[in-house]
């Protein structure tokens, strides 16, 4: 019964969308501040995304004393859901009496990954409620998540590709059609897919994504078994229904996996919404002798293709701190922003794994470093020996013999490739050389290349 006690005030706040609630992970810092928490503090979810909880002393200011207030206990960190009463601090320096539920939620290894907090009504009385509600809890809290990291406002980039990939992403929000992303591995393509579901009317159910290269075939079908069954179940909660069901490298999908969407799960018959990625467009040569064409129309509505990210190297800054600024909301760092000189080694490099690169290379920056800039000595030595690498010359071609046509080669391949890291912009590739801008065209009109746009 005192579990039960505890449990009540949990199931009222989350069964609304203004539900008063925060998420904490294991480091005590606020992942997610909910509109009704915010509502019943006065403070803004920006205000206090990204601090720690931690006990302050009783001189704090009203922040200090909300996140004091938040602050889980140690039974709570070792896996012990408590219920307590407690006066919770407004912006404006007033309290309200309120009962704050601490709900840990442990993974396989019984390790606290994720603490839940929810704020309700002193007053609450006994719940009638089984264990059943921490699964209910635990799924609240990963769409609340989901929906944060894959708002609108989460893909990053001003480069005119980007630009229209997004306004196609828009289109996509309010109807529910099937489409396609072509583009590289790390280019974004499961995060758009991800955000444009946050956004459309199939937001409460699931969103599945199937690889197509890495799972067998019948791994592949197994899967597709299941999630049809799923389909049928009418009266099943909405986190067991598929919403959005997404094909990883459909341009490697199996013919039999192929055959057997067209006949089992078209949104016609499912409600199932259905999205694809792959290298090349659907439609390219390079898929079309692979896919059955009822197949590709499944995805023809709309076809949106990501570049590489060397081919955006004016969006390499932003996503640089994009991703500075998403370290210090989950990771311990002293990093807020970059120094112009490791700037301009992130600019420079070709990034073959793209996006995906980048946001790695940022992170363990951020690790490494102990001041408020992040320097080139920060940077991975990963992505230094790639560096290395990429600035190695090609092997000299057959009929090349004199050291000044080596060099001579050499030195139009590096021009070209700054030429378009910096989209063609001979003042910026000036600056990366170290050559006043003069200096460059004579030397271009020299080598032959001076026009290059």
């Amino acid at each position: 019964m005192a579990t039960r006690k505890r449990r009540k005030l949990l199931d009222a706040t989350l069964s609304g969308s203004t539900s008063a609630i925060c998420v904490l992970d294991a480091e005590r810092r606020v992942r997610f501040f909910s509109p009704g928490l915010a509502e019943q503090t006065g403070w803004a979810a920006d205000d206090i995304e990204g601090l720690i909880c931690e006990f302050a002393a009783e001189s704090s200011t009203p922040k200090d004393l909300l996140i004091s207030t938040l602050a889980p206990s140690q039974d709570v960190l070792d896996g012990t859901m408590q219920s307590v009463q407690s006066m919770l601090p407004h912006s404006d320096g007033t309290s309200s009496k309120r009962s704050l539920t601490f709900l840990p939620l442990q993974d396989e290894d019984g390790t606290v990954t994720r603490i839940i907090v929810a704020c309700g009504d002193a007053a609450a009385g006994v719940p009638h409620k089984s264990l059943s509600l921490q699964l209910h809890a635990e799924i609240t809290a990963l769409r609340l998540e989901f929906r944060k990291r894959f708002s609108g406002h989460s893909f990053v980039g001003r480069s005119p590709a980007i630009l229209k990939a997004v306004k196609q992403a828009e289109l996509l929000k309010s109807s529910t059609c099937g489409y396609s992303i072509a583009g590289p591995s790390g280019s974004g393509r499961r995060h758009l897919s991800r955000m444009i579901h946050a956004a459309s009317e199939h937001q409460e159910y699931s969103f599945v994504a199937l690889d197509c290269r890495l799972l067998t075939e019948v791994q592949v079908l197994d899967n597709l078994r299941r999630l049809r069954s799923l389909v049928d179940e009418k009266d099943s909660a909405a986190h067991r229904r598929t919403g959005t069901l997404l094909l990883l490298d459909a341009d490697r999908c199996p013919r039999e996996v192929q055959q057997w969407l067209l006949e089992n799960l078209t949104i016609e018959a499912t409600g199932v919404r259905l999205a694809a990625t792959s290298l090349h467009p659907l439609n390219a040569p390079e898929s079309i002798d692979w896919l059955i064409p009822e197949f590709r129309d499944l995805f023809s509505t709309l076809q949106i293709e990501l570049p590489r990210l060397h081919e955006r190297a004016q969006d390499v800054s932003l996503l640089t701190q994009f991703f500075i600024e998403e370290c210090r909301q989950t990771i311990q760092t002293s990093a807020e922003s970059i120094t112009p000189e490791a700037q301009q080694q992130l600019r420079f490099y070709r990034w073959p794994g793209n996006v995906r690169e980048l946001r790695q290379v940022v992170y363990d920056a951020c690790q490494n470093c102990f001041s408020a800039q992040l320097c080139p000595d920060d940077l991975p030595f990963a992505f230094r020996a790639g560096m290395s690498a990429q600035e190695m010359p090609p092997t000299p071609l057959e009929g090349i013999s004199s050291l000044e046509s080596i060099l001579e080669r050499f030195e139009v391949d590096v021009l070209l490739k700054t030429l378009t890291a910096c989209d063609g912009n001979k003042a910026d590739a000036a600056r990366r050389l170290g050559m006043t801008r003069p200096k460059l065209y004579r030397r271009l009109k020299t080598l032959g290349i001076d026009q290059h746009d």
